[in-house]
């Protein structure tokens, strides 16, 4: 049996429009488990961006509780949050968040030492990354506006994995990409993930959905749907008809 390493309950979620509370996550049970590839759709304002910051502690929900590791982050303090997100969570965004005069190289390396103490050890472990996801030491030594977006990327993977988390949260993460470079990036994910990392991702793209063993699809901050899959192998026809026809029956 899989270890269940985010349990949410009851999760509500919702922001003040005027004099309404406008519900985002409405009454939503979830378990995410581990060294699994989960995959959040919906359509544009199902609240899937919303509910992947929720189950990471990167947002505050209104009611209901998220068990994060054995831990409530739903009732803990900013600062005591702050550091158990550290610890056990990497992010990867659409937009790449990287200090544009720091080389590649050093932007992981602020992210691993804010944990980490040995910097020795997490240069080793940051090269062994980079290596893992094609970056050379020319490269990475390199500022961010001298690199790809699709390398800026990789990096931005670099960074999520230094720390060893529990779980990576990608949103969209292949959105600003060309077709080459969104491929590089889901393979380096579907990697991480075959090595025993565990994905949260979110994605509006059929393209990227492909990649996950779980697929869950929001509707009206609620869960509509969710499907099964086996561990992604390239060329697979019938994992792809079994996505498809969930998608038509999400209306996806």
């Amino acid at each position: 049996m899989k270890e269940k390493i985010i349990s949410a309950k009851n999760l509500i979620k919702s922001f003040k429009n005027g004099d309404i509370d406008q519900i985002i996550i409405n009454n939503l049970d979830l378990d995410i488990y581990d060294n699994d590839f989960t995959i959040i759709m919906g359509s544009s304002g199902a609240g899937k961006s919303t509910l992947m910051y929720c189950l990471s502690g990167m947002d505050k929900v209104t009611s209901g509780e998220i068990i994060f590791k054995g831990k409530d982050i739903s009732k803990m303090s900013n600062d005591k949050l702050a550091i158990f997100r550290r610890k056990n969570c990497g992010f990867v965004f659409q937009q790449i968040y990287m200090l544009d005069k720091m080389s590649l190289m050093d932007n992981v390396l602020t992210s691993g030492l804010l944990v980490s103490n040995n910097k020795k050890e997490t240069i080793r472990k940051a090269k062994e990354l980079f290596k893992k996801v094609n970056i050379p030491q020319l490269t990475y030594k390199k500022n961010m506006n001298q690199v790809s977006g699709g390398e800026c990327q990789r990096a931005g993977i670099v960074r999520a994995a230094i720390n060893n988390p529990a779980v990576i949260f990608a949103d969209e993460p292949t959105g600003a990409l060309n077709s080459e470079n969104s491929t590089a990036v889901l393979d380096v994910l579907t990697e991480l993930n075959n090595n025993g990392q565990s994905i949260i991702m979110v994605t509006h793209d059929k393209k990227s959905a492909i990649r996950g063993n779980r697929i869950i699809y929001l509707k009206d901050g609620k869960i509509f749907g969710e499907l099964s899959l086996s561990k992604y192998t390239k060329n697979d026809e019938e994992r792809n008809e079994k996505l498809d026809k969930f998608l038509k029956e999400m209306g996806g």
